[in-house]
């Protein structure tokens, strides 16, 4: 029996990418995004691609949090089971502390944050009545520290991770697995006005990478591994009167 993967925040990023490589690998997609538009060209180009493939879409906006169990179970209902959940809906309107950039940093919160919250919540729920089933959350490497011009982003991330580490122990016993994914720099809208991407590799290399970790069931790893975990560990230990004189932006 084909396996089945849900994704929110597919019409663009990691998400897209994550879709076309899993049709690759014989799931069947739930996708879901705001821009019903875009996931309508974008399930036209699977199926291109990938005939066979079955691809459910739904429109969703993380933050309408109320709907977002009623948007993943009707997708679930369609694709027939929900094996795998990627909460991967995520944007960056963070800017330098004292811009008047408030209202992005609560949207960057509210998206990143309490939306994949939210989406746990819902998949907990749905995944607890099979007994099984893989929930993974798409934080990052920014959210080891505070990275300046983006103290929102970093915020959400680190909470993000944090929220998962906590999760994991609270559903293992209904036999639920979390894997909290960390990427490095991948070319994406969310980093591409960032001056310095250390180490970026492109979208298509980033989601294989993803899509092999998640079918590893991995624990909470960074993507790519290397450098990452080896720049993710010092990145945690360094004095904080180091990292002021780091410019990361």
């Amino acid at each position: 029996m084909n396996r089945n993967i849900i994704i929110t925040g597919a019409s663009s990023g990691i998400g897209e990418a994550l879709a076309f490589e899993f049709a690759k690998r014989g799931y069947g997609l739930g996708l879901t995004a705001r821009r019903l538009n875009v996931l309508k060209n974008i399930q036209k180009k699977i199926k291109e691609e990938y005939p066979n493939t079955r691809i459910e879409i739904q429109a969703l906006d993380v933050t309408d949090y109320s709907k977002v169990p009623t948007v993943l179970k009707k997708l679930t209902t369609a694709l027939g089971s929900l094996d795998i959940l990627v909460a991967n809906a995520g944007m960056s309107a963070s800017a330098q502390i004292g811009s008047g950039n408030f209202e992005g940093d609560r949207l960057t919160i509210e998206t990143n944050l309490l939306g994949a919250m939210a989406t746990v919540e819902a998949g907990v729920q749905i995944m607890k009545k099979s007994g099984n089933g893989q929930i993974v959350g798409i934080s990052s490497v920014a959210g080891f520290r505070g990275l300046a011009g983006a103290a929102s982003y970093s915020a959400s991330k680190a909470g993000l991770s944090t929220y998962l580490e906590a999760a994991r122990n609270d559903v293992k016993e209904f036999g639920i697995h979390i894997t909290t994914i960390n990427p490095g720099y991948i070319d994406t809208p969310i980093n591409q006005k960032r001056k310095v991407r250390p180490f970026v590799i492109t979208v298509e290399k980033g989601a294989s990478i993803i899509a092999k970790q998640i079918e590893s069931r991995a624990f909470d790893i960074c993507a790519p591994v290397f450098p990452w975990v080896i720049l993710g560990t010092i990145m945690k230990i360094l004095p904080g009167w180091v990292w002021r004189r780091i410019k990361v932006r």
